[in-house]
């Protein structure tokens, strides 16, 4: 009788552990980086990473909460409720102004569908006392893409190094210009630094967030990194910017009405979708106005699951990108 339970046991353990290895791909394939390493950073920065929450499974992820790890850092979620096929992300900022010297911080994030998860997201970054950036970053706030705002920063060594200096600055966009003078050194090894960084107008509509690298010739410290951000405003905006088309038989055909406007007349150039199953049209004839009702047309495809297309305006306003529409749908079996 002992023998058979040991053996009853042990081939329980056996079937449970695919379950197991189950949860954890599951959790594995949709956070492609749990950590994120900063590196070294100024005193004074406000550092961002953004970590991706992507749904390769074929339920509806839920994000219920989240709780930060220090009072330094702050989120900021895209989307609580993520379709299959979609993504979303969790922006993690740590303000470095009261530390220095090594700092671990980050967020845990609690999942309740499709089922119960805490996933831990960590942040590291080694902060340099006798470096101090202010403000923390290059924060844009709200802003019109097309009216090129400026923000100034200020960067004080007092390392003590008397030839310490930055050499170069890199962007990783386009999107942004830095420019960088030297206003102050002594003998003692202080230098002070300005910079103005300007927000082009080719700079996407949205969240916005960028970085602009630091070189130095210190080999301890080769770089420093400043955060951008910016919530950039368009000129032609869409309601809803997100159009949720519920479940839907294959081959059914609805219609949504959502209304594209602007603070002056415009004029809809086209209306473009990247699936063929969705199409958006105006009235024939359209004069300039500030507001445009666009119908929007789903044909379902015959196949069931999760249906993401994306739909463009195109408007007359100079410089202006096409406004952008995402489009969700379930495509039900019979």
């Amino acid at each position: 009788m002992r023998y058979r339970l040991r053996l009853l046991a042990a081939v329980g353990l056996v079937a449970a552990s695919p379950a197991l290895a189950s949860a954890q791909d599951w959790i594995d394939s949709v956070f492609p980086s749990r950590s994120y390493d900063f590196g070294t950073v100024a005193r004074g920065s406000k550092v961002h990473h953004s970590f991706q929450l992507v749904n390769t499974t074929n339920s509806e992820i839920h994000i219920a909460s989240h709780q930060t790890k220090c009072g330094c850092t702050e989120v900021r979620i895209g989307a609580t409720t993520i379709p299959p096929g979609t993504q979303t992300v969790i922006e993690a900022v740590i303000d470095t102004t009261k530390f220095s010297g090594p700092k671990a911080s980050g967020l845990t994030l609690i999942l309740d569908r499709p089922q119960y998860r805490q996933i831990d997201l960590n942040l590291n970054c080694f902060i340099r006392s006798d470096i101090m950036l202010s403000p923390g970053q290059a924060d844009f706030g709200v802003v019109n893409r097309a009216s090129k705002p400026m923000v100034d920063l200020t960067l004080n060594y007092t390392g003590g190094k008397a030839d310490w200096a930055i050499t170069k600055m890199q962007t990783l966009s386009p999107h942004v210009t830095a420019r960088l003078n030297e206003t102050g050194r002594s003998g003692g090894g202080q230098a002070t630094y300005s910079m103005t960084v300007t927000l082009n107008p080719s700079t996407p509509t949205g969240f916005f967030k960028d970085e602009i690298t630091l070189f130095t010739n210190d080999p301890t410290s080769p770089s420093i990194p400043v955060s951008v951000t910016a919530n950039v405003q368009s000129t032609v905006t869409a309601t809803p910017s997100v159009l949720t088309l519920g479940a839907v038989k294959p081959g059914e055909e609805i219609k949504k009405t959502l209304l594209v406007k602007s603070a002056q007349p415009f004029k809809v150039l086209g209306v473009k979708s990247n699936r063929n199953e969705l199409s958006g049209s105006t009235a024939a004839g359209d004069t300039a106005k500030a507001l445009h009702p666009v119908v929007v047309t789903l044909k379902a495809p015959t196949e069931a699951g999760p249906f993401h297309a994306i739909l463009e305006v195109q408007s007359d306003v100079k410089d202006e990108p096409a406004t952008k529409i995402n489009a969700f749908a379930t495509v039900i079996g019979n």
